[in-house]
């Protein structure tokens, strides 16, 4: 089937730069005149905006990068010194590489594809390569880099449309351009982690994503049991171990402190962390309260330090698809999502299901579900009403089921719904948009094998940890709907990690930023509020 126009359309200039995280660091030049800022990133997005005054203000500190706009067809602004044999190519998908020699773009992945219209030029003999295409077996040079005076001149022969895309490598690319300071850049930020668990558990995991995520290294956790601190040395040789948190907050080595403890210690612990100088993530949830979060924010700003989430699964590949589909309008404009997790068993045993410790039955997969339908719809909702029920799995004081329905501004609705009780899993996704529907249901986990002597075996995972299939249907006509299955995008593995470093040590934008996360915790409060009391609950804003 053809997919719809919505996939292919390009945004306008102005919608463009709306969707640029990069865009409000800037000062975006689409045409002379207008008083130049040495002290900023200029970037030219036109080729009557390359003048000799842009360049002099690159001679003067500025760092100008100039897009090479397609309407300007095979012709080279003539103000750019030494560049030539521009080379327009249609618009396709193009396998681009980068040059991971360059410190910043050390932090991109060695080639990545991305379907847009490319330019490709010589530059001067002293500017550098940041970005190649290889076409019929030849390199061509779609980004260069070049000293100019005392500041950067960046030429990049990629669309605006496609630099600015909401969560795409080329606007990873232009962001970490944008951010890039002034020669390289060596440091290395220590992780400890407070909660190191059991081996296999969440110390072991963000100590190997901090050990594959340049510009992080573990350097030191706390554990009460000193059996995982024993455990954490082996797999990390010449970690620092400790017994107390108020240890590793005093230390020296530390600059990031991750919270990977019960949701009920993680207020005080962060708060703790914060307050010695750390930057803080923390395990989802953030804390419990509204009122504790906003509490944890006020601190950090006045500290000037990081609080973020370790909101992972904004990483998953099935999420990922799902948010590119949205994102691309294929479904149109999208008013319904419902999402869900669950089954019927006997839920886990240990605090998980507490809600002296847990906070509730949501607090836990709720925290990413909330939030996946938080950033499809771009806002928080207005309202908030729950229902809960607790009928058959009495040891446990958590509910056994609870349903969220949300209400957002112009009508739009939400439903997150998580059950020990469902029989039939429910799909992960449903989304509704104007022009079809997309669905993403859960398939089990399992991995079959033959044993020599007791025979067929089979292992069983949990359910909600694979990527689920996605289908779409989209509405062709009278009578008539067409329904494909998408490719998932490729897998993300640590890619928050890399978005933190990113951050910290390049000034990128944060992507889980504690005033998002804030609204999540609000959201789980009065859900369990709104089921306790039966009313509904209105989300006040910051």
């Amino acid at each position: 089937m053809t997919l719809p126009s919505a996939v292919s359309v390009q945004p306008t200039t102005s919608e463009a730069l709306r969707q640029a995280r990069w865009a409000d660091k800037v000062q975006v030049l689409d045409a002379p005149g207008a008083p130049l800022q040495s002290d900023h990133t200029i970037v030219a997005i036109t080729s009557e905006a390359v003048t000799p005054e842009l360049l002099s203000a690159a001679y003067d500190g500025a760092k100008v990068i100039v897009i090479l706009a397609p309407e300007d067809g095979s012709k080279m602004p003539d103000a750019l010194p030494g560049y030539r044999g521009l080379d327009r190519s249609p618009v396709g998908e193009w396998i681009l590489a980068t040059n991971r020699e360059i410190s910043v773009l050390a932090r991109t992945p060695s080639e990545f594809a991305t379907r847009t219209s490319l330019a490709t030029f010589t530059p001067p003999q002293d500017a550098t390569t940041l970005m190649t295409v290889n076409i019929a077996l030849k390199n061509y040079v779609v980004a260069s880099q070049q000293p100019l005076g005392h500041g950067l001149l960046t030429v990049i022969g990629l669309d605006l449309a496609t630099l600015a895309a909401p969560r795409s490598w080329p606007a990873r690319f232009m962001e970490l351009l944008v951010a890039q300071p002034e020669g390289e850049s060596t440091k290395t930020l220590g992780v400890g982690i407070v909660g190191y668990g059991p081996y296999g558990g969440m110390g072991l995991y963000h100590g190997t994503a901090s050990e594959q995520t340049p510009g992080l290294r573990l350097l030191s956790a706390v554990d009460a049991n000193p059996t995982r601190i024993t455990q954490a040395q082996q797999d990390f040789p010449g970690l620092v171990g400790y017994r107390t948190a108020d240890e590793l907050f005093s230390d020296s080595v530390t600059d990031i402190a991750i919270i990977a403890t019960p949701p009920n210690t993680h207020f005080q612990l962060a708060l703790a962390a914060l307050e010695a100088g750390k930057h803080v993530v923390v395990e989802k949830p953030l804390c419990l309260t509204i009122d504790e979060a906003d509490k944890l924010i006020d601190v950090a700003e006045s500290n000037e330090k990081v609080l973020t989430v370790h909101h992972n699964r904004r990483w998953d590949q099935d999420y990922r698809t799902l948010l590119s589909l949205v994102d691309a309008g294929v479904i149109g404009e999208i008013f319904n999502i419902e999402t869900s997790v669950g089954g019927f068993d006997h839920p886990c045993r240990a605090w998980h299901s507490d809600t002296d410790v847990s906070g509730g039955l949501a607090y836990d997969w709720g925290a990413h579900h909330i939030d996946w339908i938080h950033q499809l719809y771009g806002t928080a909702p207005e309202r908030v009403f729950a229902f809960g029920h607790k009928r058959r799995w009495h040891e446990m004081t958590n509910l056994d089921q609870l349903r969220i329905h949300l209400q957002f501004s112009g009508g739009r609705e939400a439903t997150f719904f998580q059950s020990e009780l469902d029989g039939f899993r429910r799909p992960k996704f449903y989304v509704q948009g104007t022009e079809g529907t997309i669905v993403g249901n859960y398939v089990p986990f399992e991995q079959p094998r033959v044993e020599p002597v007791t025979g067929y075996r089979v292992d069983r995972y949990h359910y909600a940890e694979a990527p689920v299939v996605l289908q779409v249907a989209l509405y062709e006509g009278p009578g008539r709907l067409g329904h494909y299955q998408p490719e998932l995008v490729a897998p993300d593995t640590f890619g928050f990690h890399r978005d933190l470093a990113d951050h910290l040590l390049v000034g990128t934008p944060l992507a889980v930023q504690a005033t998002q996360i804030r609204e999540v915790v609000g959201v789980l409060e009065l859900a369990h509020r709104s089921s306790d009391l039966g009313t509904l609950q209105t989300l006040t804003s910051r």
